[in-house]
């Protein structure tokens, strides 16, 4: 584990040379050589998709917006990068404390990025005050696989994260507005995004006993601990 972005603005994942992490103009850039199918709960280019360039941009805390889409789209096309071929997120998190995880495995090579905020923390399955819809997300996560998983198993690393970043938060006590352990914020999303490379076999399933479920599950757990765990540490230094 490592969280880059404290002390520089590039991160080159050692095991994928294709792809690179820059922290610039308050967004984090993650860039692949090659396009990567993707699946995903993120503001702009959101649901199945094909992307080369993913950003994590962070606004503030105050943000509001009549059309959060639109404000990424128009985000993106001012930084130059190709909207079409771009998945787009926003957060109030501090982009400094991502953290990046990286592992060889089962056939497949993987990176997982996740950055952090828990102000809005919440707790699935319990009643709430609710709204339409909430505009920016809180706990971003990145899994950006080398390999090849069909559609389902796509589905299923999806859930496996999410059951990852629960527990991680439940083993840090984060509470929720009642006082229950929370599972996540109002606001988070997920991206897993893979080469589906045709030289590797094609993982079918990706719960958390299947060796790729089981390193989705255990790289966003650790990035989720570090980049939650880092705000305290980041309040007690000051």
């Amino acid at each position: 584990m490592t969280q880059p972005f404290r002390t520089g603005s590039l991160y080159m994942p050692r095991i994928w040379p294709g792809l690179s992490i820059t922290h610039a103009d308050s967004h984090l850039l993650i860039r692949s050589d090659r396009a990567l199918q993707t699946v995903s709960s993120a503001l702009w280019n959101g649901g199945s998709a094909s992307a080369t360039h993913f950003v994590n941009w962070r606004v503030p805390l105050t943000y509001r917006s009549d059309d959060p889409v639109d404000m990424v789209g128009k985000q993106l096309d001012k930084w130059g990068y190709p909207v079409d071929k771009t998945i787009g997120l926003a957060t109030a998190a501090k982009l400094e404390l991502g953290s990046v995880i990286e592992e060889i495995g089962d056939e497949f090579d993987m990176v997982c990025l996740a950055t952090a905020g828990t102000g809005n923390s919440s707790r699935a399955g319990t009643r709430r005050k609710t709204f339409s819809a909430y505009q920016c997300c809180t706990i971003n996560v990145f899994i950006f696989i080398e390999g090849s998983l069909s559609p389902a198993a796509m589905i299923n690393g999806i859930i496996t994260a999410t059951e990852a970043k629960a527990a991680a938060l439940q083993d840090l006590a984060i509470h929720e507005e009642s006082g229950a352990i929370a599972t996540g914020t109002t606001t988070d999303s997920a991206v897993l995004a893979v080469s589906q490379n045709p030289q590797r076999p094609v993982h079918p399933f990706a719960g958390p006993a299947t060796t790729v479920g089981n390193a989705i599950g255990r790289l966003v757990y650790g990035a989720v601990y570090e980049a939650v765990s880092g705000q305290f540490q980041r309040e007690e230094s000051i």
